[in-house]
């Protein structure tokens, strides 16, 4: 699977990651394995039981905006962007 990530978590897995998945998973699945990877995208990736999307992060598949129960598959192709605060 490849991701597209967006600054400033680019500082964190650059900007195109290669994620080995092996078979269809949640994107809450798919998050957790990454914030094990890379406990700094917590506040962004993190979420609690019953939310519906992370913390501070938009993950798109195409022109579908995902939510934690989606599944993503070996061969997407996701870009994720941190969600901005502003006026």
């Amino acid at each position: 699977m490849k991701v597209k990530v967006r600054t400033p978590l680019d500082k964190i897995m650059g900007s195109l990651k290669e994620v080995p998945l092996h078979h269809p998973a949640m994107l809450a699945d798919l998050l957790r394995m990454l914030m094990e990877e890379a406990p700094e995208l917590k506040p962004y990736a993190g979420f609690r039981p019953g939310d519906v999307q992370p913390y501070g992060l938009l993950v798109w598949r195409g022109a579908k905006l995902l939510t934690l129960t989606d599944m993503v598959h070996p061969t997407d192709e996701l870009e994720m962007i941190p969600m901005v605060a502003g006026g």
